[in-house]
């Protein structure tokens, strides 16, 4: 199911375009790639859960977000989410690069992909990317991430 949300995510990602598909040429176009069709509902399922994540209330999102809060995995998300992608999701919310709101929303995605083992750290940072760029008022989050990962890919650490 992430291969077919990455080649989404790579296949549509356009500035200022949301993901919204015509969900029968969509399958279509993955069919004829070659992914299976309860896989490409799942994955067309969980981008539909990505983009319903956005739209809650703003009132619930200040609620949620606490300077002072500090997260503590329980051992279903440790499992699922390596140590290495746990602190690198705690680095990018102290760089202010992910609000707790975003972090939340990161460990939900992860959570609910249908994966049988821990992610590794890049497709967690692909994974981290798609949420800000699904979220309207996480751009400058999101072009800060993207030039991050697109500095490091060239070799240009700073």
């Amino acid at each position: 199911m992430f291969e077919i949300i990455m080649y989404l995510f790579e296949s549509y990602i356009q500035v200022d375009q949301t993901m919204e598909l015509d969900t029968q040429e969509v399958t279509d176009e993955l069919m004829q790639e070659g992914f299976q069709k309860s896989e490409i509902h799942k994955a067309l399922a969980w981008l539909d859960n990505l983009a319903n994540m956005h739209n809650q209330e703003p009132q619930s999102r200040t609620i949620a977000e606490k300077t002072t809060s500090h997260r503590i995995y329980n051992k279903i998300e440790q499992r699922q989410i390596s140590l290495e992608s746990r602190n690198y999701i705690s680095y990018l919310e102290e760089a202010k690069i992910l609000t707790t709101h975003t972090r939340e929303m990161v460990i939900d995605c992860i959570m609910s992909l249908d994966s049988d083992g821990e992610l590794i750290l890049e497709d967690v940072k692909w994974l981290i990317l798609m949420v800000l760029f699904n979220d309207p008022v996480s751009d400058d989050a999101f072009l800060q991430l993207e030039s991050m990962l697109m500095d490091f890919e060239e070799g240009l650490i700073h």
